[in-house]
C-alpha cells in the first residue's frame, strides 16, 4: 500500500485535508536530481525546506503525519511530504532510489545503512511491547519464577528450559531475545531447538499442541488465552531494547542547506512525544492515521497496543541511550551473518546522533519553561 501526503507519488492522496496533492514520483526524482548545487551553503532565511518522508502504516511513523496535520512542519520552516508503505522493505526499495529524504523504520535500517547508506539519527519509539515467548499453563516452565533475580518477571530455570523447542521467527530480533533468555540460565542455542516459523503461523501451531514456546508480537499475542498460555519472558521483562527509529539519507544529511531544516524536524518530532504523552491524545491520532492509511481497528481492542508503545520524551532522550537498540541489531545480525563484518562496520559508522543532540538544545530553548 502506497499513500501520499501532499506531493509525493502517482497514487492519489486521501483526501484528508484540501492541501494535500498528487505527483509522478519521477518529478521527485528530478528534485532530488538537482540539489547538487546547493550543498554548499544554508537555506536562505525564510525559505521552506520540503522533506520528503516515508514510514509504515503503523504506529511509528505516526509522529510524521501527526506533525504536518497540526501544521508544525511549515510553522517552523519546513514542509513535510509523506509516502506511506507497508513494509520496511517498499522504504528502502525507495530510498535506493532518491526518493526518501527521512523516514521512520524498524529493524530494517539495518540495510538502509549498509545497503544504501543511510545515517542513522535517533531511535523514537520502545516497540518492544507484546514481543514475547509464551508457554502454556501447565507448562514445567511456568511453574518457576523468580530464579533471576536482575528480572523477577521472567520464568523458567535451565533445567526447564533445556530441551524445548521454540518457534520463532530465525534471524530476526526474536532471536535476539531467545537468545538472551537462554543466556541468562546459562544455556545457548545449542540446547534448545528453534523452529522458524512467523508469529501467525506460530500461534496456530503452538493453540495445536505443538512445540514448547512460541513468539508474539501484536497483534497476534492478543490471541493467547491468558487463563491458558503465560509470557514466559519479552523485551519489557529481559530488558533487551527494541526501538524503531529515525533515519536520513545520506545526501540530505550532508546537504548544509537542509541542515537547519532536519533539526527542526527532530526538535517537532520530540514535540510531538511530548503531545503523546497524554493517552486520549495519542489514541485518537493514532485511529486518525488508521483512517488516512485506509485500515481498519477496534479502537478498544488495540488501545493497550498503543499506549504500551511510548515515544522517548525529552528529558529521556536526555539521558537513555536510544541507539542501544539499533546498535544490538546490528551486532546480532553479523553474527548470524545476515550481513558482512563491513556492513556491520558501516552501520555503525553511519550512526550520528549530532542532529539529535542539536534538537535537544533547540527544543530546551524553544519549549522548556
Amino acid at each position: 500500500m502506497l499513500l501520499a501526503l501532499c506531493a509525493c507519488t502517482s497514487q492519489p492522496a486521501k483526501d484528508t485535508t484540501s492541501e494535500q496533492t498528487t505527483a509522478d514520483a519521477s518529478s521527485n526524482s528530478d528534485a532530488a536530481a538537482n540539489t547538487d548545487d546547493s550543498t554548499e551553503t544554508a537555506a536562505p532565511s525564510g525559505e521552506t525546506v520540503t522533506i520528503r518522508v516515508s514510514g509504515l502504516n503503523q504506529q511509528l511513523s505516526l509522529p510524521l503525519w501527526y506533525i504536518h496535520e497540526q501544521g508544525w512542519d511549515v510553522e517552523n520552516g519546513f514542509n513535510l511530504e509523506l509516502t506511506v508503505f507497508a513494509q520496511g522493505s517498499g522504504i528502502n526499495e525507495a530510498l535506493g532510489s532518491g526518493l526518501v529524504d527521512v523516514f521512520t523504520i524498524g529493524a530494517a535500517g539495518i540495510s538502509s545503512c549498509s545497503v544504501y547508506d543511510a545515517v542513522y539519527l535517533y531511535s523514537h519509539e520502545d516497540s518492544g511491547a507484546g514481543q514475547n515467548f509464551v508457554v502454556r499453563a501447565d507448562s514445567d516452565i511456568a511453574q518457576v519464577k523468580g530464579e533471576l533475580a536482575d528480572y523477577p518477571e521472567v520464568y523458567g530455570s535451565a533445567d526447564t528450559l533445556r530441551g524445548k523447542k521454540f518457534l520463532l521467527p530465525m534471524g530476526t530480533a526474536a532471536q535476539i531475545l531467545a537468545d538472551v533468555y537462554l543466556q541468562q540460565f546459562g544455556l545457548t542455542e545449542d540446547d534448545v531447538t528453534l523452529v522458524n516459523m512467523n508469529d501467525d503461523s506460530a500461534y496456530q501451531a503452538f493453540v495445536s499442541g505443538e512445540a514448547d514456546l512460541a513468539k508474539t508480537s501484536y497483534p497476534t499475542a492478543d490471541n493467547y488465552d491468558p487463563e491458558k498460555y503465560v509470557t514466559a519472558c519479552g523485551m519489557a521483562t529481559l530488558g533487551v531494547p527494541y526501538y524503531d527509529n529515525v533515519l536520513c539519507s545520506c545526501a540530505f544529511f550532508e546537504d548544509a542547506s537542509k541542515h537547519d531544516a532536519l533539526v527542526s524536524f527532530i526538535v517537532q518530532m520530540i514535540r510531538t512525544a511530548e503531545t503523546f504523552q497524554d493517552d486520549d491524545v495519542l489514541m485518537q491520532a493514532m485511529l486518525d492515521y488508521y483512517e488516512f492509511c485506509g485500515v481498519s481497528v477496534d479502537a478498544e481492542a488495540i488501545r493497550h497496543q498503543v499506549l504500551e508503545r511510548p515515544y522517548f520524551t525529552y528529558e529521556q532522550l536526555k539521558t537513555t541511550d536510544t541507539s542501544a537498540s539499533f546498535k544490538l541489531l546490528a551486532d546480532f545480525y553479523e553474527q548470524v551473518e545476515n550481513i558482512t563484518t563491513e556492513d556491520h562496520d558501516k552501520v555503525m559508522n553511519n550512526m550520528d546522533t549530532t542532529i539529535l543532540a542539536e534538537a535537544l538544545d533547540a527544543y530546551a530553548a524553544q519549549y522548556v519553561k
